[in-house]
C-alpha cells in the first residue's frame, strides 16, 4: 500500500486498507472521498455498497466504520452511533478479536463525541483488550490513542498522557504518520490540561509536523487549536484558530469546525470584543445542540455564561448556567464541575453577592486542585477578589498570595483562557487594602509587565485598543500604573509602554474583506446598524461608539456601544457641536479634548459622516481616552 493511503484519516487502521477479498476497493474509494472532505458522497457510496449483498464481514465493518466517521464529520452523531452499534453486532458474529477491537474503537469515538464519557471509557478499555488479543499493533495503537483521549476528557490527565504516549510509540513503529500525529495531539491535550504549556506546545508541534507530512487536515487543524492555547502571542493565537476553522471546513468536519470557532470566540472575549465572541458562541451552542454533542455543548455553555456575564446579560447567563449544571452531572468531567462553580461565582459577583461568590470560588478551587487543573491560580485570585468585596481583607490577601505562589510555581505561565496580569492585579488590590503599599506596588508592576507582554505582538491598533480599554482589569491596571508612576516620576518610555507597541497598518485592512462579506449577508436595518457599530468598534478600538441618524434636521440614536454605566443619550447630547461641524463640512473630523491637557489625559473623538448617493444619512462617532 502507498504511504499516503496508509496514513489516511480513519482512526481505525483496519478501515484504511481494503481487504484482499474486496477487489472493487469500495472502501478505498469511500476513504478517498472522505479524505478530500466530500463526506456526503462518501456516505452515499458506502450506503450503496452496504446495500449490496454478498460482501464479507470485514468489508462491511470497514464500510460501516468509514460511514460512521463521515457521519461524525457532518454532525449526524445519532447515525454514527447506529453504525457503531451495527459494527459491534457484526464483529460479535464474526468472532474475531480484531473485528471487535475495530468496532469498539468506533463505538468509543462516537460516545466521546456525544459526551457519553463513562460508556466511552468502557468501550475504549474493551477495545484495547480486544486489540491486544488480536496481536495487531496498528489496532492496539488506535485503541490506546482513543483510550487516552477518553481518560483525559474524564479528568485522568496523567493517565491519559501515558496511554497516548504508548500509542505514539506503536504508531511510529508502524510508520503511520497520521496516527503518530494524532496521538501526539492527545499527549499535547493532556499536558495542556495539566497546565504544562511548554510540554503541550512541544507535543503540539510534533502533531502538526506528522499530520502535515501525512496530508491529514483533521489532524493539522486539531494541532493548530492546541498550539493556539499555548501561543503567547494573542494575535498569532487568533490566526491559528481562524486557520484551523478553514482547514476543518476543507476537511468537511462541521463538528470540529464548531470547536475551532468556540476557541476563536474565547480569543475575541480576551480582547474585549464580547459581542463578537457571543455571536460565535451562540452559533456553536445551536450547532452542538443539533448534533447531540453534549461535551462540546457543555464547553461552549461555559464560555457563553462568561461572555454574557461580561456583557451584563445576567438573565441569559443564569439560564445557560442552569443548562450547563444539568449537563455537567451527566458527563463525569471534573473540568465541567469546576466550570459550573466558577461561572456561578462570576455570576454571583456580577449580581452583587460576594458572599455567594466566595463559596462558589472556594468550591471551584478545591475541585481544580484535586483534579490537577492548570488554572487554580485564577480561581484563587477570584476568591480573593470576592473576599475583598465583602470587606474580608485578611482572607482576600491569603487567597491572592496563594494564587501568586501557584502562578510562580508554574513559571508564570499564562493560565489557559485567562491572563497572568489579572492574578497579580487582584493580589495588588488585596495588598493595598491591607496597607502593604510597597508589596502592592511590586505586584502592580508585575501585573503591568504581564499586560504589556500579552499585547506585545498585537500589531493591529484596533484590536490592541480593545484589549486595553474593554477588559475591566486591564483598564484598572493602566489607571493604577499611571497614577502611581506619576507620583514616582517613572520615565515616560516605561510609563507608557502599553502605547509603544509597534503597529502594522495592514492588519485592519486585511480584515475589511471579511467585513464586507458579512455585511452583504445582512438583510434587516437593525442588523446592519448593529453590525456597523460593532465592526467599527473592532476596527478602531473606540471606547464609545455611536451610530447617529439624521432625520428632518434632528439626530436620532440608532445603536451604541459604551462602557458599563454610561448613558448613550447623555453622550449624544454632549457631542452635538461635533456633529454640527461635520454636518457643515461633510468630512471626517478628529477632535482632542481638553486641548490644553497632556496627550494621555485627553480624549480623542472622531466623527465620520455616513453618506449615500450624496445624501447625509447620519454619523459614526467613536472616542477613546488618551491613556
Amino acid at each position: 500500500m502507498a504511504d499516503s493511503q496508509k496514513n489516511r484519516k480513519s482512526r481505525t487502521p483496519r478501515a484504511l486498507k481494503p481487504r484482499a477479498s474486496d477487489p472493487a476497493s469500495t472502501a478505498e474509494r469511500v476513504s478517498d472521498l472522505a479524505w478530500a472532505g466530500q463526506h456526503a458522497q462518501a456516505i452515499e457510496l458506502a450506503t450503496a455498497a452496504l446495500a449490496t449483498p454478498g460482501s464479507s464481514v470485514g468489508s462491511r465493518l470497514d464500510l460501516l466504520d468509514l460511514r460512521a466517521e463521515s457521519y461524525i464529520a457532518v454532525g449526524k452523531l445519532d447515525l454514527a452511533a447506529a453504525d457503531a452499534t451495527a459494527m459491534v453486532r457484526l464483529a460479535a458474529a464474526g468472532k474475531s478479536h480484531a473485528f471487535m477491537a475495530q468496532a469498539l474503537i468506533r463505538k468509543a469515538l462516537v460516545q466521546m463525541r456525544q459526551g457519553e464519557m463513562k460508556p466511552a471509557l468502557e468501550s475504549a478499555v474493551a477495545a484495547t483488550k480486544a486489540a491486544r488479543q488480536s496481536r495487531e499493533k496498528s489496532l492496539l495503537a488506535a485503541s490506546l490513542s482513543t483510550l487516552g483521549e477518553v481518560e483525559i476528557r474524564l479528568g485522568s490527565y496523567e493517565a491519559g498522557r501515558k496511554t497516548a504516549q504508548q500509542a505514539v510509540g506503536l504508531f511510529e513503529a508502524e510508520g503511520h504518520l497520521s496516527g503518530t500525529g494524532r496521538a501526539h495531539w492527545v499527549v499535547a491535550f493532556a499536558w495542556h490540561q495539566l497546565g504544562r504549556f511548554k510540554e503541550a506546545r512541544a507535543a503540539g508541534q510534533r502533531a502538526l509536523e506528522h499530520c502535515s507530512r501525512a496530508g491529514d487536515r483533521y489532524g493539522i487543524a486539531n494541532a493548530l487549536i492546541v498550539l493556539s492555547h499555548t501561543d503567547p502571542d494573542i494575535a498569532q493565537s487568533a490566526r491559528q484558530l481562524r486557520q484551523a476553522t478553514r482547514v476543518f471546513e476543507a476537511a468537511g468536519y462541521a463538528e470540529r469546525r464548531a470547536v475551532a470557532l468556540g476557541n476563536l470566540a474565547i480569543r475575541y472575549d480576551e480582547m474585549g470584543l464580547h459581542q463578537h465572541a457571543n455571536r460565535l458562541l451562540v452559533d456553536v451552542v445551536a450547532a452542538s445542540r443539533a448534533m447531540g454533542a453534549k461535551q462540546r455543548l457543555a464547553h461552549t455553555l461555559t464560555n457563553v455564561v462568561a461572555t454574557e456575564t461580561s456583557l451584563g446579560a445576567l438573565d441569559a447567563a443564569r439560564l445557560h448556567l442552569r443548562e450547563l449544571a444539568a449537563l455537567a452531572e451527566s458527563l463525569g468531567d471534573p473540568g465541567m464541575n469546576v466550570s459550573v462553580e466558577h461561572n456561578a461565582g462570576d455570576l454571583a459577583l456580577a449580581e452583587g453577592d460576594p458572599v455567594a461568590a466566595s463559596h462558589h470560588y472556594q468550591a471551584a478551587t478545591d475541585l481544580a486542585h484535586h483534579a490537577g487543573l492548570g488554572f487554580e491560580s485564577v480561581l484563587l485570585s477570584k476568591l480573593g477578589a470576592a473576599q475583598l468585596t465583602r470587606g474580608n481583607h485578611a482572607a482576600a490577601l491569603t487567597a491572592t498570595t496563594k494564587a501568586t505562589a501557584v502562578h510562580r510555581a508554574r513559571a508564570f505561565v499564562k493560565p489557559d483562557r485567562w491572563t497572568s496580569q489579572e492574578i497579580w492585579w487582584r493580589h495588588a488590590r488585596a495588598l493595598s487594602a491591607s496597607n502593604k503599599s510597597s508589596e502592592a506596588r511590586q505586584a502592580l508592576a508585575r501585573a503591568y509587565g504581564f499586560l504589556v507582554d500579552r499585547i506585545a505582538h498585537l500589531r493591529d491598533d484596533g484590536l490592541r485598543r480593545n484589549c486595553l480599554n474593554k477588559v475591566p482589569f486591564n483598564r484598572e491596571i493602566i489607571a493604577a500604573w499611571l497614577a502611581d508612576g506619576a507620583k514616582r516620576k517613572i520615565p515616560k518610555k516605561r510609563l507608557f509602554a502599553h502605547l509603544a507597541v509597534h503597529s502594522d497598518v495592514r492588519e485592519p485592512f486585511q480584515r475589511l474583506a471579511d467585513t464586507g462579506v458579512r455585511l452583504n449577508a445582512l438583510h434587516t436595518t437593525a442588523a446592519i446598524q448593529t453590525f456597523l457599530v460593532e465592526e467599527a468598534t473592532e476596527l478602531c478600538g473606540g471606547e464609545r461608539v455611536l451610530l447617529v441618524l439624521e432625520r428632518d434636521g434632528e439626530t436620532e440614536l440608532a445603536h451604541s456601544l459604551l462602557p458599563p454605566g454610561e448613558d448613550a443619550r447623555t453622550l449624544l447630547a454632549s457631542i452635538d457641536p461635533y456633529l454640527a461641524g461635520v454636518r457643515r463640512a461633510r468630512t471626517v473630523s478628529l477632535i482632542h479634548t481638553p486641548q490644553t491637557a497632556p496627550a494621555h489625559e485627553q480624549r480623542s473623538h472622531i466623527v465620520a459622516p455616513v453618506i449615500a448617493q450624496e445624501k447625509l444619512l447620519g454619523y459614526l462617532y467613536a472616542d477613546i481616552d488618551g491613556r
